[in-house]
C-alpha cells in the first residue's frame, strides 16, 4: 500500500465538516474512532458523527483553518471555530491517522464563550 499522507485524512475532515458533508466526512473516520474534548466525548464513528453534526447545527457558523502540522501519522490543527454568539475561538485538534483513517480526535479550546460563566 502507498504512503498516505494523513493531512489528506484531516482536510476532508474540516471541509467536510465545513460543508456539512457527513457522508463524506465518515469516510476518514475509523469505525473505532474515538473523540475527546470539552464539550463532549465519543468512543465509535457514529457517535463522533452525531457530536460534530451537532456542533454544526447548533454552534459553528464556519471553520477557519490557520496550519496544519503533521509529524508521522499524527495532524495538529490550529483553527478558528466560529459561530453566531461569540468572537472566534482558537480550536486545537489533533488527529491520529491509520491507512488513511481518523482513529482518535483531540480537541482543546476555551468553551466558556459558548457555555457562559460558570453559574449562569
Amino acid at each position: 500500500m502507498p504512503d498516505v499522507d494523513p493531512r489528506d485524512a484531516a482536510r476532508t475532515y474540516f471541509d467536510a465538516w465545513r460543508a456539512r458533508d457527513f457522508d463524506r466526512l465518515r469516510t476518514v473516520l475509523a469505525r473505532d474512532v474515538t473523540f475527546r474534548g470539552p464539550l463532549g466525548a465519543a468512543d465509535d464513528v457514529d457517535e463522533a458523527i452525531a457530536g460534530l453534526r451537532g456542533m454544526a447545527e447548533k454552534v459553528m457558523t464556519d471553520i477557519d483553518v490557520k496550519v496544519m502540522a503533521v509529524d508521522g501519522p499524527d495532524v495538529v490543527t490550529w483553527f478558528e471555530l466560529h459561530s453566531a454568539v461569540a468572537d472566534p475561538i482558537p480550536t486545537v485538534n489533533w488527529s491520529h491517522v491509520e491507512d488513511g483513517l481518523i482513529t482518535r480526535i483531540r480537541v482543546t479550546f476555551d468553551p466558556r464563550p459558548l457555555v457562559g460563566p460558570p453559574g449562569v
